[in-house]
């Protein structure tokens, strides 16, 4: 994942891209084209703009000095937006204490539902750090930024480092562990702005940082709940908790194998509590060479156990789980200590009918 920083005396706004390259690509025309691309690309009026010009527009906005220069930055070569999309988007940066995020949330969406957003507020005596989230993707969800688009803006002055590790650590957790269809774009992006409006700095290990800390993963872990929960088609939640793993690398490829597969999905949306297809979706992992410690349950149901049915698996109590709206499937490979969490949909008759019907 590639992070790019644009810096002025009193913003501070990081980013990262996907790293997924392919037919219609904008990666090499720089970072910025990758954040603006689609925004509310289905209407309204279009314009062209250069790279320093749009971020000039939205740092002003913002109420940022321009005084400096972007400390990296790609071509200027232009890039085809839509004007009242960034208008909202750097208009709620502006302004976070109204909660005003849905005119922006609704800019930004292509074939959602609904527009996603969160917020948060910290009290530092008299003084109000606002925190707000926007999103938008429905299909083509998965890692490496999937077709996503995620601003979070807050009013607090944050160092650039401390910025840094807030948004890396966070994407990796949620917009990175989240999956649809296992299809992804080349062009979309997440980005973290501190405006810098409040007086005081945010201090490295102060209980305000701790505090904002919290408040940002909760942002990225509600945006990438609403992202699963507007899926194209969807009509379950899906958790993925992998256990006992040898390594995260293991944990992690298990997860998404499993969360991906098709016979899984249906099997989800068909209320079958079909271990079989959940075992061998792990066996399929490229990094599982062996099932016979494996133990699969179902919302705290025993499914399997050592590679075969569980001994105290219950038909019946199964069948009820599989029917509920938020489905944990925890899966313990027996091989180790380390853990990793996908977020993913079942796979309905609408999911294919929206595929097959929609035209980009």
């Amino acid at each position: 994942m590639t992070k790019q920083e644009f810096c002025n005396l009193t913003s501070e706004i990081l980013g990262v891209k996907t790293t997924k390259l392919g037919v219609g690509s904008s990666v090499d025309i720089g970072w910025l084209k990758l954040v603006f691309d689609k925004l509310n690309s289905n209407v309204g009026h279009k314009v062209k703009a250069t790279k320093h010009n749009l971020f000039e527009g939205i740092l002003t906005l913002l109420g940022a000095d321009l005084s400096t220069e972007f400390l990296e930055g790609g071509t200027s070569e232009g890039s085809t937006v839509t004007a009242e999309g960034i208008e909202k988007i750097a208009t709620l940066g502006s302004d976070l204490q109204n909660q005003n995020w849905k005119d922006a949330a609704i800019a930004i969406t292509t074939t959602d539902t609904f527009p996603k957003g969160a917020h948060r507020a910290i009290k530092i005596g008299k003084t109000t750090i606002n925190l707000v989230g926007i999103a938008k993707g429905s299909g083509m969800i998965a890692p490496d930024m999937a077709t996503m688009l995620g601003f979070i803006f807050t009013d607090a002055q944050i160092p650039a480092q401390i910025l840094q590790k807030l948004l890396t650590r966070n994407v990796k957790s949620t917009f990175n562990s989240i999956t649809v269809d296992g299809d992804t774009s080349p062009n979309d992006s997440s980005v973290l702005v501190a405006s810098g409006r409040t007086k005081s700095p945010i201090k490295r290990g102060t209980a305000i940082e701790r505090k904002i800390r919290s408040a940002v993963i909760e942002i990225y872990k509600e945006l990438a709940d609403l992202l699963i929960k507007d899926a194209e088609g969807a009509t379950k939640k899906i958790t993925i908790k992998v256990v006992q793993a040898k390594t995260e690398k293991q944990a992690e490829s298990v997860a998404f194998t499993v969360a991906e597969s098709p016979l899984v999905k249906t099997a989800m949306f068909g209320n079958d509590a079909n271990w079989g297809r959940i075992l061998s979706a792990i066996g399929r992992s490229p990094e599982v060479n062996d099932v016979s410690k494996t133990s699969i349950h179902l919302n705290g149901v025993p499914l399997a156990k050592n590679g075969n049915l569980h001994p105290q698996h219950s038909e019946s109590k199964a069948s009820k789980e599989i029917t509920k709206k938020n489905l944990e499937v925890t899966i313990k490979l027996g091989l180790g200590k380390s853990t990793f969490s996908v977020i993913t949909s079942d796979f309905s008759e609408d999911y294919l009918l929206i595929n097959s019907d929609y035209r980009s």
